[in-house]
């Protein structure tokens, strides 16, 4: 199998001096492999004198980078393909920023990776990496404005029994040593200036939208504003089960997996860049997206609960307020949401972004509904409607088993009858009499109805004529349906009750027949 470039995959033909970025931005990232001796299409070209090139990378490595990547890399000689490479394995470092000597502490000497490429780091990026290697946190820091107001935060700290006096703010970070507000403060302020937008869209390509909100001010007052927001626009389906009295209803997203969307995006994003977080509702999935890669964790780290420490002021803030239940469970609550539904969130960590994506319960099976539309077979208690979802997987897990008995029963009638339960031969006397009906002709079908096999096909359409009809027809309808006169078509019927198929009520020109309930 031939390798592929990535985010932890590098490919060079022969040592060049750029291979000291690629190893610097391994370091600085979450690590990665370099091979040499193989094309950018991952053809094996191969390297003639191994050992001569591996003593020339360690020594490059040596003196190119600082500070010193030797406990970091590993090289070593592979065969592959009857050929020789080298592998040059890198963790990610724990005194980021790594850098190259000749350049500095500045874009042009510090490299991250973004997808398959080698990036520099902007000075804001190098000073945040500073920052978490000593130990200091952007919300840890003075804060440049101090004429702050907190009239939202004083509001959710009063709903949550805390006090907001200067002991309390001192405790939790939000009044520095100093005795001047932190940038907590500012992220908790009514003067805030990290926005978080959202909008709704009633389709994939994120053209039609259908409303949105720009949520500024307090961290708490985005958070309550962003979740309200998601709850209004999230869409309840009603599924009327043929055969249940009950009907079950199905949000389009859990309701904890926006709360925990949302909180995730706040509490662990990048402050110390100004982007806005953005929140986007399509027609099939939430996305969430924030500045904050991640960094010194893989995906799978995060979604089993390990977290980073980028904001760990703020993360125990919304702890100590209670909001949160329990620090690095966010992912996992909304994995543990989504097996029930047999789906699976998608998380996405790419240079300095990340992105939570849910996936819409029941669109996302179900191409014909939108946020605002069905065009598709009906949800409320026909059939021949749910057989095609059923058939074409469209219905939630839940649904699909409270369907299954029903169809069960349908096609064990369809045996007694003498019938296969073959779609196509139901599609087939479907499709003849919706044929017959919408030309406004009577139709003519070609049995005699006192043969066994044609009277099973009689059967069979007026079973689907009379779903057409909320399940209830009279004789005369039946006549029309099936083409035959009175006598004929009494037969079929009395069979049927007999069959126990339809039930007869009412009497004379009331009489009135109704398919029995499996």
């Amino acid at each position: 199998m031939k390798l592929v470039e990535s985010e932890h995959i590098e490919l060079k033909r022969t040592v060049t001096e750029r291979i000291c970025k690629t190893v610097v931005a391994f370091a600085n990232s979450s690590g990665g492999s370099l091979y040499i001796g193989i094309d950018d299409f991952g053809n094996i070209i191969g390297i003639d004198d191994v050992d001569s090139e591996m003593l020339r990378v360690s020594n490059m490595l040596n003196d190119s980078i600082e500070p010193n990547v030797s406990e970091l890399v590993e090289i070593e000689p592979v065969e592959h393909e009857g050929k020789s490479i080298i592998v040059i394995a890198v963790e990610a470092g724990n005194d980021r920023p790594y850098y190259l000597k000749s350049k500095g502490l500045v874009p042009a000497g510090v490299f991250t990776r973004l997808g398959p490429a080698t990036v520099p780091v902007d000075r804001r990026g190098i000073r945040a990496m500073i920052r978490q290697t000593d130990g200091i946190s952007f919300e840890g820091e003075h804060c440049n404005e101090q004429d702050l107001t907190f009239v939202y935060a004083q509001g959710t700290f009063k709903a949550h029994g805390i006090p907001f006096d200067e002991i309390t703010l001192r405790n939790l970070g939000i009044i520095g040593r100093d005795g001047f507000y932190t940038n907590l403060g500012l992220l908790i302020s009514d003067q805030n200036p990290y926005p978080l937008r959202c909008a709704s869209f009633n389709d994939d390509a994120l053209t039609e939208i259908i409303n949105r909100i720009d949520c500024e001010g307090s961290i708490f007052r985005q958070a309550e504003e962003a979740e309200a927001f998601l709850t209004v626009a999230n869409g309840l389906r009603s599924y009327f089960v043929p055969g249940k009295l009950e009907r079950i209803d199905k949000l389009d997203y859990p309701t904890v997996a926006i709360r925990e969307g949302v909180l995730n995006a706040i509490i662990h994003r990048e402050y110390d860049m100004r982007a806005d977080t953005l929140i986007k509702m399509s027609r099939t999935e939430i996305r969430f997206t924030n500045l904050g890669g991640l960094e010194g964790i893989s995906v799978e780290d995060a979604i089993e609960g390990f977290t980073e420490t980028r904001n760990p002021l703020l993360r125990q803030l919304f702890y100590r307020l209670n909001i949160v239940e329990a620090l690095g469970t966010g992912l996992q609550r909304i994995v543990q949401q989504y097996r029930a539904e047999e789906l699976t969130p998608a998380v996405k960590s790419t240079g300095n972004w990340f992105c939570l994506s849910l996936p819409n319960v029941n669109t996302t099976r179900n191409p014909y509904l939108s946020l605002k539309r069905n065009d598709g077979p009906n949800l409320r208690g026909e059939y021949q409607d749910y057989e095609r979802l059923d058939d074409d997987g469209m219905l939630p897990p839940e649904v699909a088993r409270a369907f299954a008995p029903v169809r069960a029963a349908h096609e064990k009638a369809l045996v007694r009858m003498g019938l296969s339960p073959n779609r196509t031969v139901t599609e087939h006397h479907r499709r003849a009499l919706e044929a017959a009906t919408s030309e406004g002709a009577r139709p003519r079908l070609s049995w005699k109805p006192f043969n066994e096999d044609s009277m099973s096909a009689a059967q069979t359409v007026l079973i689907e004529f009379a779903s057409t009809r909320g399940g209830v027809f009279s004789r005369q309808e039946a006549e029309e349906a099936l083409g035959t006169g009175r006598d004929g078509t009494l037969k079929v019927i009395n069979d049927m009750i007999e069959d126990g198929t339809i039930v007869k009520e009412g009497k004379a020109r009331a009489t009135r027949y109704r398919v029995a309930r499996a």
